[in-house]
């Protein structure tokens, strides 16, 4: 399976990469994520590599065991379905906004998207639709024009953390169906529509359908 995630503009910081191994599972729940061994295979000394383990056991990521050492901690579906009532929030307002300057620019491109996306899932292609649809709602943050509102969802990786996390609980529950991947373009047809208010609520109640599956699944 492809580990890389989707590109950014500029090189990933240490604690961006670890995640990444994290959420890939490349550092599945329970490693217990040994200094030196890491440190070598990130490339680092061990000392930006404590703080940067440091951060991520703020972040909820890794848990720290006095006088053992470092873990990758247990993502309950609770706490994704919390990310994704976070995603909500926000990426509803991104809708409202990039309703308000939709052109065929924006368009064209997240039409490209969710043609890509479409083409991923039909194929089975489990990864790969993942990063695909990351890429797709980060394209719809990115058209608001909203620096403060992009700043806030990339400071903390919402999207790509909520969506490569969420993949465990979801296998669990089974497959969602290939079927599935059309509502990228209800949600177009809702950024076009010339109506924010619709826009807003396309973008909550596609977000609203993962989270609600993994509720279901703690009850």
């Amino acid at each position: 399976m492809q580990t890389e995630m989707p590109v950014q503009t500029e090189p990933k910081s240490l604690i961006e990469r670890l995640e990444d191994l994290i959420v890939t599972n490349e550092l599945p729940p329970g490693t217990h994520l040994r200094e030196t061994a890491l440190a070598q295979r990130m490339g680092v000394s061990r000392t930006p590599l404590r703080d940067a383990l440091t951060r991520l056991a703020e972040m909820g990521w890794v848990k720290l065991i006095p006088n053992v050492g470092a873990f990758v901690r247990e993502i309950t579906p609770l706490e994704v379905a919390e990310l994704f009532l976070v995603r909500k929030e926000l990426e509803g307002l991104a809708a409202e906004m990039v309703c308000r300057r939709w052109s065929p620019e924006v368009e064209r491109n997240l039409r490209a998207l969710a043609d890509q996306y479409k083409e991923h899932r039909l194929a089975g292609r489990y990864y790969e639709t993942r990063v695909a649809n990351c890429q797709f709602h980060r394209a719809i943050v990115d058209a608001s024009g909203c620096q403060a509102l992009i700043d806030t969802i990339q400071r903390g990786r919402m999207i790509v953390r909520s969506e490569m996390a969420r993949h465990p609980f979801e296998d669990r529950l089974g497959q969602t169906p290939p079927e599935w991947a059309v509502t990228h373009y209800d949600m177009l047809d809702a950024l076009a529509s010339g109506d924010p208010a619709q826009a807003r609520q396309a973008a909550e109640r596609h977000l609203d359908q993962v989270r609600t599956r993994l509720l279901d699944m703690l009850r």
